[in-house]
């Protein structure tokens, strides 16, 4: 069909225009329907050093969309009346003692990420050393009172189904999924074994300050894993059977050989789902959002040196499937692949190759400008340049980009400059909207007429925390303790716009929330060096203090 190939062309132009902002190597994109692949567009590089092209073939790890394998092997032990979603998971699991502050924890709550667990450190590898973890970092919030992101709870996910069917999660994924898909170069466990025909992944080289376009990439740490979490390596011709099988509600795509889970299993991923507060409604393993008018069902994935998208339209049967070597927000190309291809088929006029927007393109540009004073005697300038903003201290300028990796602006801005790269230019409003300050790693600047609160003064012992703290995490290796306006901030490097990153709130235990206390984000600090705190430890993964400015 030339309309049909016309629109991966331009699906493939599109890869390319989101390449040019990623920090990702290469990607693979596919779109399905509801009986065979109707096309693929792949860039890039497999391996940079080698010259290794991508291929449809080439398989990547994908991440969290591993978790609605996990949900759907649940769903399964429903079907077959051997678990209970609603029971505490001290139940299923005796040896377990994970604390209950506010009553049962059960898979319900797990699945849904409404556990009031924390998100995990990934510090330990498998499932036992965060179990261990999470023994002593008890939920801070009754169970599906809020939503949570927390790949421990579906660690604690798998291990169930582990213990009531017998099988290691990913036996259990393999025999359950993969094979009677036909997905026959996936695997559900990362192991040495895999890598010999992998991508390699990339990550930005600095890995103490935010990661901008100009920074090469290196080859990313390499991880072992078979958590259900997210240690699936696949392709993008295997996912789009994986994508078929929700697009059919839970059939077997190819009509032989019955259901893989039932009418009332597959709709059981989506009746309880819960509002996650920022892209639409989260079920068992799955997300509902709203992307251009059409409702989609599917998962993001990030891993260490990949990042992934699973997206399916159930009502007109189609699904998208990215995966990259590298970091990049995939919502936007994927949106232009299946409005090409949704076109391509009804023989309408092909929309253009879609374009992220460039990253000196800043939007409402009037909210931002100003004189900023700063609490350490400098001055902070910002002014309207072109499509954009432009910073000045002293006689150094330079220009503001946003983050390339979000798909949506935030008051939070990069710093095209060496001088001024190694924190994020932050933006404060106050409660009617208007920008009243801005941060920039320790310093607070005040606009010039603005309302914004005097700086609080800091306990003289809270003073030895601030510092640069690193360990051997490849997820998250670097975090920033810094005093601004009186009060301690925790600063995540690599993630500046972070929900795990903010103001410390201290706690009567002596430990300190980070923002929320209800939210479980813990963090306290260990030993006294010269004066200085030795060790800061973020929900039970310990970072140690570095000898970097």
């Amino acid at each position: 069909m030339a309309g049909l190939q016309e629109a991966f062309e331009r699906a493939g132009t599109s890869l390319e225009h989101h390449l040019m902002v990623s920090h990702a190597a290469g990607a693979a994109l596919a779109v399905t329907d509801r009986e065979e692949i109707l096309g693929v567009a792949v860039r890039g590089m497999a391996d940079v050093a080698s010259a290794t092209a991508v291929r449809p073939e080439t398989r990547f790890q994908i991440g969290s969309i591993s978790k609605s394998f996990a949900a759907i092997v649940a769903m399964q032990e429903v079907d077959a009346g051997r678990l209970d979603l609603h029971v505490s998971v001290n139940e299923l699991l005796p040896w377990l003692d994970l604390p209950e502050p506010f009553g049962p924890i059960t898979m319900h709550h797990l699945l849904t990420h409404t556990s009031g667990l924390q998100a995990g450190m990934e510090d330990a590898p498998g499932f036992a050393g965060a179990l261990q973890i999470l023994r002593t970092q008890p939920a801070t919030a009754p169970p599906g009172e809020r939503f949570y992101y927390s790949n421990d709870g579906y660690k604690i996910v798998g291990t169930v189904l582990e213990e009531l069917t017998g099988e290691p999660i990913h036996e259990l994924i393999r025999a359950r999924l993969l094979e009677p898909l036909g997905m026959t170069a996936s695997v559900a466990a990362i192991t040495d074994d895999v890598w010999t025909d992998l991508a390699t992944g990339y990550e930005p080289l600095m890995t103490d300050r935010p990661a901008q376009l100009r920074h090469p990439l290196i080859s990313a740490t390499r991880i072992v894993s078979n958590t259900a979490d997210g240690s699936i390596v696949s392709n993008v011709v295997d996912m789009c059977a994986y994508a078929r099988l929700l697009l059919a509600r839970g059939d077997r795509p190819d009509g032989r050989g019955g259901r893989i889970l039932s009418d009332d299993g597959f709709a059981r991923l989506m009746r309880s789902a819960v509002d996650d507060g920022e892209h639409g409604r989260y079920g068992y393993g799955l997300w509902e959002e709203e992307v251009d008018g059409h409702t989609w069902f599917g998962h993001t994935g990030g891993m260490v040196g990949y990042t992934a998208l699973l997206a399916t339209v159930l009502e007109e049967g189609l699904a998208c499937v990215i995966l990259q070597n590298g970091r990049g927000s995939r919502r936007g190309v994927g949106a232009a692949a299946l409005a090409a291809v949704r076109a391509g088929l009804a023989g309408d006029p092909l929309p253009e190759p879609w374009a992220p927007p460039a990253p000196t393109a800043i939007a409402a540009v009037a909210d931002f400008v100003g004189t900023y004073a700063g609490d350490d005697g400098r001055t902070l300038v910002v002014e309207a340049v072109d499509d954009g903003l432009a910073m000045w201290i002293g006689p150094v300028s330079a220009r503001l980009e946003r983050d390339p990796l979000l798909s949506e602006p935030v008051g939070t801005f990069l710093v095209s400059h060496p001088a001024f790269e190694r924190f994020a230019l932050e933006f404060e409003r106050d409660d009617d909207g208007r920008v009243v300050g801005a941060s920039h790693g320790g310093t607070w600047f005040r606009r010039e007429g603005s309302g914004a609160p005097a700086p609080r003064e800091l306990p003289e012992a809270w003073r030895s925390h601030a510092g640069l703290y690193r360990n051997d995490n490849p997820w998250s290796s670097v975090l920033r303790i810094v005093e601004r306006r009186g009060r301690m901030t925790i600063i995540w490097p690599a993630d500046p716009t972070g929900e795990d990153g903010g103001e410390l709130v201290p706690l009567e235990d002596g430990s300190f929330a980070i923002g929320d206390p209800a939210l479980p984000r813990r963090v306290r600090f260990e030993g006294d060096v010269r004066g200085l705190t030795a060790v800061t430890v973020v929900n039970g993964g310990r970072w140690y203090r570095s000898f970097e400015p």
